[in-house]
């Protein structure tokens, strides 16, 4: 493996990518934390740029604890 990174496609689309890493585990741990944190971090911003188009970034306090309110109580037995 000469490059850090490989990406690793199926008909030209990515599918995986594949990282060098060091021979010991906390490395490999580490790594994997933080490219779980950075793939959070991205569905976090997702989420919120969803929220803005949509409007819901201006819904008060008292609308949300509403939503909530009903979905436990469709929910519950």
């Amino acid at each position: 493996m000469e490059r850090n990174e490989t990406i690793i496609t199926s008909n030209g689309k990515p599918k995986a990518i594949v990282i060098r890493i060091e021979n010991d585990i906390e490395d490999i741990e580490s790594t994997l934390a933080a490219f779980r944190q950075v793939k959070a971090m991205r569905a976090v911003e997702k989420m919120r740029l969803i929220s803005k188009q949509k409007g819901l970034d201006k819904i008060s306090d008292e609308e949300i604890d509403k939503v909530i309110d009903e979905e436990q109580g469709e929910g519950s037995c």
